[in-house]
């Protein structure tokens, strides 16, 4: 999609700074509604943390971005999903996963099973979970109380529970996987009140039909964004448009958006659809109040890479695997199968994730892919880990290297700033509206939650812009 003039909209109703799901349908809703609306984004495409890469041989796409939905629980993605006739996957899930424990030990594990750790580990692990998944069950997401939990890291959390080594790499493992942190850089409550926005701790982590992992689209998660792309009105979308600087005006009371190019947008109102972090990448005249910019300042975004080996076939299910290898210590926290039978695409994406992700990513690319390879085959075993060796294809991606992300999948929250904050991510600023993922109350840090958040964004526009005009006249 060609980066496009501006002529015919200097002066619009609303500008929409963002292009992924949050803003693209913050920007669908404005426009139905009738107001004037452009949407700028900053990188040469649509889609923001939705990306989809083709593979050399023909053979389909994978996912370097958010990869699953779910029609049941995710109601949002999904419609989307099926407005624009894309064919879903269900996630494999028939075999036996490979988990490497902390000692290094290799364990052949059934679905739905624990590896066969020591009886007082997996007794910890189930209160632990019990624990969580109850606590996170209280909490009213659009009301949350002040809490004690808000004080304490999880990391700080499992070791005041007495969990050994093996009890906390599980469950820092799960964060990883979650939020591209470990237990020390997030506060309980906040991880309680992520728990909670995807349901439950079961649920999140599930591959079953209740799970968050339960399906992927046949044509690519990147698919709905360009989807979406196609239905704005035409000239309404700016790629290659960063924005520097948004300035509020008093007297009228408008706003003017600067993009770095210098192409300027006067508007009544604005929605911000960019990652909290990145507010900080554009000048706001005034500044924006102090509690929104310590949230900027204060919320991280996880390391969070995938590298995806592709091949020719599946040759874990010859096996009697699924594709899912857990390692508790290696570089690569945990993978799964990500084929496409229909598009005869084999292949397994592992998720490099974490601290451990961080030391990873200083590596040179040969070695970097090396140890993902390496780690996996002696997770498969001597007889058959060659076969991981056989790749048609290796696809890396690191999203904290990428300009307009600098880490996924969304914000963090440390210690003693929820109980401060929890409203201030939605709050509006005079003119400027703030929507993204991480603005949900359900399914935050997911498709479905930066949907439902671009309708909240969308909603707030169009009651103050078109429901007084209504009754003026």
């Amino acid at each position: 999609m060609a980066t496009l003039t501006a002529t015919s909209y200097e002066s619009v109703d609303v500008v929409v700074v963002g292009a992924g799901l949050s803003g693209l349908q913050a920007a669908l809703d404005v426009q139905k509604s009738g107001l004037s609306c452009v949407i700028l984004e900053a990188r040469d495409r649509v889609g923001g943390k939705t990306l989809s890469q083709p593979l050399a041989s023909g053979k389909g796409v994978v996912d370097l971005g958010a990869a699953w939905l779910n029609e049941a629980t995710q109601p949002k993605i999904y419609a989307l999903a099926k407005k624009y006739g894309y064919e879903t996957v269900i996630q494999p899930f028939k075999g036996d996963g490979i988990v490497e424990d902390t000692s290094g030990t290799i364990h052949r594990v059934a679905q739905d099973h624990l590896p066969d750790l020591p009886a007082a580990t997996l007794r910890a692990i189930g209160m632990i979970t019990s624990f969580l998944e109850t606590e996170a069950a209280k909490l009213d997401l659009r009301h949350l109380p002040i809490s004690e939990f808000d004080k304490l890291t999880v990391s700080e959390f499992l070791k005041k529970k007495g969990a050994n080594e093996d009890t906390y790499k599980f469950f820092e493992t799960t964060i990883k996987g979650l939020l591209g942190v470990d237990a020390t850089e997030l506060s309980l409550f906040f991880y309680l009140d992520y728990i909670k926005s995807g349901g439950s701790l079961e649920e999140l982590m599930s591959e079953k039909s209740d799970g968050a992992q339960y399906q992927r689209l046949r044509q690519g998660m990147q698919s709905i964004s360009k989807g979406m792309a196609g239905d704005l009105q035409p000239g309404s979308l700016f790629l290659n448009s960063p924005v520097s600087h948004i300035h509020q005006e008093k007297n009228p009371s408008t706003c003017v958006v600067t993009t770095q190019r210098g192409k300027q947008f006067r508007a009544k109102k604005v929605i911000i659809s960019i990652p909290t972090p990145l507010y900080r990448t554009i000048k706001f005249s005034p500044a924006l109040p102090k509690a929104k910019m310590t949230l900027a300042d204060s919320t991280t975004l996880g390391y969070y890479a995938k590298t995806i080996l592709i091949y020719d076939k599946p040759w874990w299910t010859e096996l009697g695997l699924r594709g899912s290898f857990i390692s508790l210590t290696g570089a690569v926290s945990f993978s799964y199968d990500t084929s496409v039978e229909a598009d005869a695409q084999y292949s397994i994406t592992c998720f490099i994730v974490g601290g451990t992700g961080r030391k990873w990513s200083i590596l040179s690319p040969i070695k970097r892919r090396q140890t993902v390879l390496d780690q996996i085959a002696a997770m498969v075993g001597d007889e058959h880990g060659h076969r991981v060796y056989q790749t048609e294809e290796i696809i890396e991606d690191e999203w904290i290297k990428e300009h307009w992300s600098q880490g996924a999948p969304s914000p963090v929250m440390g210690p003693n700033l929820l109980n401060k904050y929890a409203d201030v991510l939605r709050v509006p600023c005079g003119n400027l509206h703030f929507v993204g993922t991480e603005t949900a109350y359900e399914w935050k840090g997911y498709m479905d939650g930066a949907v439902s958040a671009g309708e909240r964004g969308a909603g707030e526009v169009i009651q103050a812009l078109i429901k007084p005009a209504a009754g003026q006249s």
